[in-house]
């Protein structure tokens, strides 16, 4: 801890130490808008509600495991992003990525100020990845075209629940919710209200080899009926019932 004081600048330790709160800015101070900090917003399912800057999914990163980089001013922060962003593709080379969100986008993602779609998602893909031992799970979560997705539906929901779970808002990366402290039934809880509330969401699908007569009698042994329902909405529904069903149960 000695040898990090030392290293930081003194002037930033004046203004850490002058402007506690976090309420110090550089330039002439802005007239308050939508996209306030983390004090100013209502909290949303009684989470705290932070407001991302720089809007990058590396900065959320840093928003919650750095508390120097949520009190630093922007000159500072777009310098730790930089230094956390060398490290990030370092830390990328000894991970697996599933097929779609791949390596290289991963790579770009973090490298780039405004990283389209699927580069934001690969490097969010690392970062899951890597906490392996302190488990994370990114929701996003997309209020305009109202839907909630997982990142690597394939092992979604994780054995033995998560440590960490953050909401994003997506596609924009400028809003986070800490929810590290639900449980599985909670989360499970929380998607069945976005559903009623008109949410889509992106669920764990059988995979397309698989028959109808198989997942029927997995559907079935579920205590749900499958008569009259197609294949195509029958992998919907039964990944849903496996997803939901292991959440309800970590």
């Amino acid at each position: 801890m000695t040898d990090i004081v030392n290293a930081l600048p003194k002037s930033l330790i004046q203004i850490c130490e002058t402007h506690s709160d976090g309420t110090f800015q550089v330039g002439r101070p802005k007239a308050k808008s939508s996209v306030a900090d983390a004090q100013d917003q209502a909290p949303k399912w009684n989470l705290m509600t932070h407001s991302i800057t720089p809007r990058h999914p590396l900065a959320a990163w840093l928003w919650l495991k750095d508390p120097l980089f949520r009190v630093s001013p922007e000159p500072l922060r777009q310098r730790m992003i930089l230094d956390a962003t060398t490290e990030w593709q370092e830390r990328c080379s000894s991970l697996d990525f599933p097929r779609v969100y791949s390596k290289k986008k991963a790579l770009e993602g973090f490298g780039a100020q405004r990283p389209d779609l699927q580069q934001a998602k690969a490097a969010m893909i690392a970062m899951e990845r890597y906490t392996q031992d302190n488990p994370l799970l990114w929701i996003l979560y997309n209020d305009k075209d109202k839907t909630i997705g997982f990142l690597d539906d394939k092992t979604f929901p994780r054995e033995g629940g998560y440590n960490q779970i953050w909401i994003i808002r997506e596609p924009n990366w400028d809003r986070l919710w800490d929810a590290s402290t639900w449980s599985g039934r909670n989360v499970s809880s929380w998607i069945e209200r976005q559903e009623e509330a008109g949410f889509k969401v992106d669920w764990p699908l059988e995979p397309a080899t698989a028959t109808v007569k198989a997942m029927s009698a997995e559907y079935e042994a579920m205590n749900h009926s499958a008569r009259n329902i197609s294949k195509d909405e029958l992998r919907q529904k039964l990944g849903r019932a496996k997803a939901m069903g292991k959440l309800v149960n970590q």
